[in-house]
């Protein structure tokens, strides 16, 4: 693991302020995963308050990659593609098979964006307050209007779009116009970061609420399922912040993750609980230092990687250090890919698996790995590979296009549109 550089970290009550400023400029979601772990574990010490996937300038753009070994296990990658877009607003689509990639538009407002999701064959993003959505089969950019976020349905047929934290869209299958506006019931906000549609039991589907809105509090908020046909809310846990969200083939169940808040230990865990049965799963870092933002389940929602901290998040050395890990959502038992290892900058990494559900991408500020889940073997991933691929070799996100926090795996259709 290379080490950071040497300067005081900012206190608790800094990286509070500083994970507010990140959300403000560019709010991330990923549909599977991701992101109020370090809220929770910052509680300890000072009020939980937003957070950010998405690394900022400054410190992080001195970070430099792990030291990764000189032979990397050979294991081949799935046909998939994804795409991304890089600091200079340029949307790409790569196949991970071949690292075949190429420039499908371009973004202005997207550049640095923080995710990017799929519905319908769509890529949608935020960006400047302002919702877009990219066609890969025409590679045309239409403007929705004002939203501050967006996430896809269960099925991943269409789109919401959030116009506040109170308010969204349900967008037709087709990805033109508006199917019916949405509003959530009195004292319940739409979940920062991690929104989404899940399976509210037998209720049908669900909206994932919040009872507190996004912004900094001592109070701990309660997470609930919405089901916008009946008005119903559900309670999924007491003083929880989410996680992420997975949702079975055919919509019988979902699994949400979530993490207590606030969190009255350094080693907080993940709970994953089942929205048909109510049963709660625990997962509990190894390591005594918790887990940085970042999580995702596996497309059969078996298991959900994640990222364990390998030093406290207030460490003067090495506080931006994590691995991947993977938890088995049915034990909560949790298994290190100790070859993956990440400068978590800002306590984030971003999580992508692939078809089939053995392989996965996963990455941070300055590097990205293409991980086994089965055998936890784990190499260098790039897109654009440096021909000095040693210590001094910058695969910052911020100065390469390389894949980044924004990356979503595209269904086959709209991968078969882009390859076009």
């Amino acid at each position: 693991m290379i080490a950071p550089p040497r300067h005081r970290l900012p206190d608790a009550a800094q990286v509070q302020v500083l994970f507010a400023e990140a959300r403000r400029r560019r709010r991330r979601r990923r549909a599977a995963g991701l992101v109020c772990l370090a809220l929770a574990a910052l509680a300890v010490a000072v009020s939980i308050g937003a957070s950010s996937h998405q690394p900022r300038r400054g410190q992080a753009h001195a970070a430099r990659p792990p030291t990764r070994a000189h032979h990397a296990p050979g294991f081949s990658l799935p046909p998939a593609t994804v795409a991304w877009v890089d600091y200079s607003g340029r949307l790409h689509i790569g196949a991970v098979a071949t690292l075949a990639q190429h420039v499908a538009g371009t973004i202005p407002a997207w550049a640095g964006a923080g995710w990017l999701v799929q519905a319908g064959g769509r890529i949608y993003g935020a960006g400047s307050a302002v919702i877009r959505e990219f066609d890969p089969a025409t590679g045309t950019t239409l403007r929705l209007g004002p939203g501050v976020g967006v996430f896809p349905s269960a099925d991943g047929r269409h789109a919401y779009v959030e116009r506040t934290s109170t308010s969204l869209v349900e967008l037709r299958a087709s990805g033109r116009g508006e199917l019916r506006r949405l509003h959530t019931p009195a004292g319940w906000y739409l979940v920062p970061d991690a929104a989404g549609e899940v399976t509210a039991g037998a209720g049908g589907a669900g909206i994932l609420v919040s009872s507190r809105p996004d912004g900094p509090s001592r109070s701990p908020w309660n997470l609930a399922t919405w089901n916008p046909a009946t008005g119903k809310v559900t309670l999924i846990a007491s003083g929880a912040a989410a996680v992420g969200a997975y949702t079975a083939p055919g919509g019988r169940y979902s699994l949400i993750a979530w993490a207590p808040a606030p969190c009255t230990s350094r080693n907080c865990p993940i709970e994953i609980t089942n929205t048909d049965t109510r049963a709660t799963v625990t997962a509990r870092s190894p390591l005594p230092y918790g887990f940085a933002q970042g999580a995702a389940f596996s497309p059969d929602g078996t298991r959900l990687a994640v990222f364990e901290r390998t030093a406290s998040i207030n460490s003067s050395c090495c506080a931006n250090s994590s691995i991947l890990a993977i938890v088995n959502t049915r034990t909560g038992a949790v298994r290190a890919v100790r070859a993956a290892r990440l400068v978590t900058q800002e306590d984030a990494g971003w999580i992508l698996w692939l078809p089939g559900g053995t392989r996965l991408l996963a990455g941070a500020l300055a590097y990205s790995y293409a991980v086994d889940a089965t055998t936890y073997a784990a190499r260098p991933f790039f897109f654009f590979p440096q021909t000095a691929d040693g210590p001094d070799a910058d695969h910052n996100i911020m100065d390469t296009p390389d894949v980044n926090f924004s990356a979503v795996r595209l269904a086959p259709v709209a991968a078969k549109s882009a390859a076009r």
